[in-house]
């Protein structure tokens, strides 16, 4: 068991390195692509590890700084980490996590001399000192410190604390769409139950369903998912294609789709009946939508590999289309409880950027709408830069018409009122602490005549 526990905290080190050092990467691939060659046990072990320090990370990196009497490396550091949050916030004694440590320090290579010694001391400290009240906030609820300023702003204090405190806490479901154009929601939900697993409707969409945590989940040993009779999908996400609204018999654009949940639930909601068009830049991932939707058996989807910004000023697809689903690449900072190394990859340089080219690519969008046509602009974010702002702006310049949203889905929040968002704009959006979903944002618009 001492060998079993130092490869964990070996693998947990080397994996927080990879995914610290691949911005561009999901956690999930990084922890997939390092941890497949391990046993089951071996693998989520090491997988809580690294989300616990990850939820953590920034006030882990103060406790290094303070225990550690020099400079570590990379890696050395990143174990002192793991080690540092097995004594000081999930309670484990630090005799046998030392122990630990310093075993897998050797099975690394690495100085285990100098990561005994750190690691000991941790028995005596009682954690890092706040600078000032941001600061305790900081290392109070584990979040950088522009995040804490940015949404201090825009919340009050109490909303602020809800908001990080769920940020920490790991998602209690895994939530599917049922494809119910090849199965009974019924029928699915008891499969599960036939499975042992605790399960049950979605709360916003009656045909998404969440499957309670707690023991391992092998999707390829159900036959609803051999079948195509599910997909991966979060409520809040699965709600932006409800808001649409899409019709049998129109011509729909689904822009920047891989890997393409939204794409297959509007060829869902229309019975496979629509014209649709799913655009993205990347090749690998359109493939990959190709995959999913043939496994789910649609057939009136047609992928283009395409920069949609380019796409908006070519003829062949301007004014052609009846509806439009954008949902840009974003921050993701709604996605912090299930991808928490987020808040310490992204920064406010890079939701500048992000906006950017979201501010482009809505304009494009817009372009490709006919007179009278449905634009649903969404994020997986809860800036306003990324979502309130951009959508002010495209109707201003695009002559675009909010839809009001919330009239018929009343469980969705107001817009966040900030300076350049007009009072009337119509957006809804979903909150982790108040809707238990992935933070989202909706808006929907109409293109004037």
């Amino acid at each position: 068991m001492t060998e079993f526990w130092a490869r964990c905290y070996a693998l947990a080190a080397k994996s927080l390195i990879e995914v610290i050092r691949t911005k561009s990467y999901p956690i999930q691939y990084v922890l997939r692509k390092t941890l497949s060659e391990y046993d089951d046990k071996t693998q989520s072990v090491t997988r809580s590890m690294v989300y616990d320090v990850l939820r953590r990370y920034g006030t882990l990196e103060r406790v290094v700084e303070d225990v550690s009497r020099s400079e570590l490396p990379p890696l050395e550091r990143a174990l002192v980490m793991v080690a540092a949050n097995e004594v000081l916030y999930e309670g484990k004694h630090p005799a046998p996590v030392t122990d630990s440590a310093t075993r897998a320090a050797k099975e690394l290579g690495l100085n285990h001399r100098r990561v005994h010694g750190v690691v000991a001391d941790l028995e005596e400290y009682e954690g890092p000192e706040p600078e000032d009240e941001i600061d305790r906030l900081c290392l109070e609820y584990h979040h950088p410190r522009w995040f804490v300023e940015k949404f201090g702003a825009l919340l009050d204090e109490d909303e602020l604390k809800e908001l990080m405190e769920v940020h920490n806490e790991p998602p209690e479901y895994y939530t599917f769409r049922v494809n119910t154009t090849a199965a009974d929601v019924e029928d699915v939900l008891r499969e599960f139950e036939e499975h042992g697993f605790e399960v049950e409707r979605g709360e916003y969409v009656d045909y998404c369903i969440r499957v309670k945590k707690g023991q391992p989940l092998r999707l390829e040993e159900l036959e609803c998912w051999r079948e195509g009779h599910i997909v991966p999908q979060d409520e809040a996400a699965a709600l932006v294609t409800e808001i649409l609204s899409p019709q049998p018999g129109e011509r729909i654009a689904d822009l920047c789709a891989a890997p393409g949940g939204k794409t297959t639930h509007i060829a869902q909601l229309t019975e496979d009946e629509a014209e649709i068009l799913a655009v993205d830049v990347s090749r690998v991932r359109l493939r990959r939508l190709e995959r999913f939707a043939e496994r789910m058996g649609f057939e009136n989807i047609e992928v283009l590999r395409a920069d949609v910004r380019r796409l908006g000023r070519n003829p062949r697809y301007v004014g052609k289309f009846d509806r439009v689903l954008l949902d840009p690449p974003c921050s993701s900072l709604g996605t912090l409880r299930s991808d928490p190394d987020v808040k310490w990859k992204i920064g406010p340089r890079d939701i500048r950027e992000l906006a950017l080219k979201q501010r482009q690519l809505i304009r494009a969008a817009a372009r490709l709408l006919k007179p009278g046509g449905v634009l649903v602009y969404s994020t997986c974010t809860i800036t306003p830069e990324e979502n309130e702002l951009v959508v002010s702006e495209a109707i201003k310049r695009d002559r675009l018409r909010p839809v009001d949203v919330r009239s018929e889905f009343e469980f969705l929040h107001p817009p966040l009122r900030v300076d350049g968002v007009s009072s009337s704009l119509e957006a809804g959006r979903m909150w982790p602490h108040v809707h238990g979903t992935t933070g989202f944002f909706v808006a929907k618009l109409k293109k004037l005549t």
